[in-house]
């Protein structure tokens, strides 16, 4: 995943060098909120394989567990492990362009209790006009990818997503945005600790921390900030 960011921003510096030339340059600070509702499955690409053997390792043990103890011991199925999760988003960002159209990069950082994500966000289309003298509206395509990961050890994972925002710039300083993400992949998977999946590990409360992951389509974000 960082060396596919590095290759996407060597591509990105090199568009935005080409298109800097006689054009403005301005800073730009997003604060927003950005929930992610990924469903699971087995068929889910990149996370399915580790999805089906979570799911199959778990309720392996799970059954070893009643028999053992006599106790009943809930199962889980693939939508079990998909990821829910509100990320608090600070994007700090570049944008350079003319009157109509301009570039725009950025670094989303994303932070809730339970995930973090570092990320690089290329919209190589943003066009705009001015339906008044000091409001400037824009709507943006392109996509994001980000390294996605839990607290603690082990895990490994990303988030990548397809996504066009409307907004405006309000006296050339403050912004208001709302995204759309038209497609979305992602998650994390801890391999020691699913290798080792059993029913009476402290992780196993939770076991879409040892294995989350999923796809969604239709994901809302809004965000605020201010431009410089």
């Amino acid at each position: 995943m960082m060396r596919r960011n590095a290759v996407i921003l060597a591509a990105a510096l090199a568009s935005l060098h080409a298109t800097a030339a006689g054009a403005e340059t301005r800073g730009a600070l997003r604060l927003g909120l950005m929930t992610l509702d990924l469903q699971s499955s087995p068929d889910t690409p990149v996370f399915g394989e580790q999805v089906g053997q979570a799911v199959d390792r778990y309720n392996t043990a799970a059954a070893a567990y009643e028999r053992a103890s006599g106790q009943t011991v809930e199962r889980i199925q693939a939508d079990d492990l998909g990821v829910t999760e509100t990320l608090f988003m600070i994007s700090p960002g570049i944008e350079v362009g003319a009157q109509h159209y301009f570039f725009r990069l950025e670094a989303p950082i994303g932070l809730s209790s339970d995930l973090r994500s570092l990320g690089l966000g290329v919209y190589p289309l943003n066009l705009q006009m001015k339906p008044r003298r000091d409001v400037a509206a824009y709507l943006s395509a392109g996509g994001t990818a980000s390294w996605l990961d839990r607290p603690g050890p082990g895990d490994v994972g990303g988030l990548i997503a397809a996504r066009a925002a409307i907004g405006a710039r309000i006296a050339s300083r403050f912004l208001v945005e709302v995204g759309y993400s038209a497609f979305a992949l992602g998650g994390n998977v801890n391999q020691d600790k699913l290798e080792s999946m059993a029913v009476t590990a402290e992780d196993m409360a939770h076991p879409e921390k040892v294995v989350g992951g999923g796809e969604a389509r239709g994901l809302f974000d809004v965000s605020f900030g201010v431009a410089f």
